[in-house]
């Protein structure tokens, strides 16, 4: 509805962020001046509790971004072993108390499966010690690395990139806006390698491995938002831009 202006110049495609390449061959093109990867969830898919996103609204556990197929958080919360478990959360929620989530999780589902986010949220909540809960929802982290896992949103930003950059016009722009750290130190250290991919060792005077930049870096530190925008949009507190 937005776009209905200029719906003679717009393409939309139902797709992942994989396979533009391919997209852009279908569609004949040889490359963009300009791509924004946006890797933030939608708003309108958090408000919507039937999607299982929210810790604070009761729903079934799904969490998929694209409901057409693909794992749901039921079948990670019920299907995945403890050892898993543990991992996900530890890597994809940076949660510290990790292992004690997954046990909680694994002795309930062995009485009834886990079936909505409320429950999981309590599972995860019990399982922090109360002196531990003062940074946002107890259930926060935990979450958060479900749902990176059911839409694999970390496995495809890196290679997503790199073959892009190759379809990037001279002079032009690729802008990507994270907003979790997991996903900006991926950005930062794959634009990084890009514009200074030399392999040789620091201490060499003169590189001989003969890698040659692709890219400028634009941004050398992060674009964050201003004070305004986190007073309209408060969901833009940790949005990085870089290009």
């Amino acid at each position: 509805e937005r776009l209905a202006d200029y719906m003679d110049r717009v393409t939309l495609v139902h797709s992942n962020f994989d396979r533009v390449g391919e997209i852009l061959d279908e569609l004949g093109l040889d490359g963009a001046d300009g791509m924004l990867f946006d890797l933030g969830v939608s708003s309108p898919q958090l408000d919507e509790a039937e999607r299982g996103f929210s810790y604070m609204q009761d729903a079934p556990l799904d969490m998929r971004m694209d409901r057409s197929g693909g794992i749901t958080a039921f079948d990670v919360v019920n299907g995945y072993s403890a050892a898993e478990l543990t991992r996900i959360l530890s890597l994809y929620g940076e949660e510290r108390f990790a292992r004690r989530i997954a046990d909680r999780i694994c002795r309930a589902r062995e009485q009834e499966p886990i079936r909505s986010t409320l429950e999981l949220a309590q599972l995860a909540a019990g399982a922090i010690p109360a002196k531990n809960r003062s940074e946002g929802h107890p259930a926060r982290r935990t979450f958060q690395a479900i749902r990176i896992e059911v839409n694999g949103e970390l496995a495809v930003i890196e290679e997503s990139i790199r073959a892009l950059t190759e379809r990037l016009s001279a002079g032009g722009r690729m802008a990507v806006i994270s907003f979790h750290s997991l996903e900006d130190r991926i950005v930062k250290t794959t634009f990084a390698s890009l514009a200074d991919p030399c392999v040789c060792p620091r201490d060499l005077p003169v590189c001989a491995c003969g890698r040659k930049p692709s890219v400028r870096l634009i941004t050398k530190k992060p674009i964050l938002p201003t004070e305004r925008e986190n007073e309209e949009n408060s969901r833009s507190h940790s949005a990085k831009l870089r290009v």
